[in-house]
């Protein structure tokens, strides 16, 4: 492990900057299983690919999915979708209020879980002397909330929520704030991601980016990502502040680990 009194060369990382929903708790199942009961409360299956490309780490993607039930042709005739008349479905008002609904139901405690390998790496990241930071789409309360119940906070130098920054992801402007909080250069800056929005967003910042899809978005093309792995559980200390593996290609860096 690397040791913090021990300067580092100028090109190693200094900070790490995790995203937050998908890489340090699992609440993409279930926003993923609240947006599909919105679907079959009106009819209509919501495809897993789609939720994942249009609204996993995008704010702004839930009016798609409202569009896509408002549309009197049913769901765009998206494949693995029912039709649904327009009628039925209401406004985006309406939607929305539902939706809200249904993530009470589901955004839980009993739902949402602190994924494989964050308890384990956090600690060792500050053992290796490295700044650490949260940069997330979603507004600061919620964050330091899942922060605060996993008792995980205390490793945190500084937490950015969308809300604190002009643009969301895929825009930089959270990345750019979190590096400069941390008061480290974007270069020396690596972040761990879930989402394509995600990853453009730390890209956009000058950060290296390192992929961690989750069940519903492995089938994503990560290759504008630097690195691709299984899971935070899968980050290695042994040689440097963090050892990956390239992307496009997601492969295990310690074979038989496994959540």
């Amino acid at each position: 492990m690397t040791d913090p009194s021990v300067p580092r060369p100028p090109s190693a990382p200094a900070a790490v900057i995790f995203d937050h929903d998908g890489v340090l708790i699992d609440s993409v199942r279930p926003d993923f299983l609240a947006c599909s009961a919105l679907f079959e409360e009106h009819g209509a299956t919501l495809p897993a690919r789609l939720w994942a490309e249009e609204v996993c780490g995008r704010p702004d993607g839930y009016p798609r999915l409202f569009d896509l039930l408002l549309d009197p042709m049913g769901a765009s005739g998206r494949p693995g979708s029912a039709g649904s008349p327009a009628d039925r479905a209401g406004t985006h008002a309406e939607l929305g209020e539902r939706l809200s609904r249904l993530w009470e139901r589901f955004m839980t405690p009993e739902h949402i879980r602190l994924l494989p390998g964050v308890r384990e790496l956090l600690p060792r990241l500050r053992a290796a002397g490295l700044s650490v930071a949260v940069a997330s789409a979603a507004d600061k309360e919620w964050v330091s909330r899942w922060l605060s119940h996993f008792a995980i906070g205390e490793f945190f130098d500084t937490v950015v929520g969308g809300d604190e920054v002009p643009r969301r992801k895929p825009d930089p402007a959270v990345y750019l704030e979190a590096a400069a909080r941390l008061g480290v250069p974007p270069s020396r800056c690596v972040a761990f991601e879930d989402s394509l929005t995600g990853v453009a967003a730390a890209k956009a910042a000058g950060i290296t980016v390192t992929a961690v899809p989750t069940e519903l978005t492995r089938s994503l093309d990560y290759s504008a990502a630097d690195r691709v792995l299984p899971g935070l559980w899968a980050v290695d200390l042994a040689d440097t502040p963090y050892s990956v593996e390239p992307a496009p290609g997601s492969t295990d860096p310690a074979p038989g680990r496994r959540p």
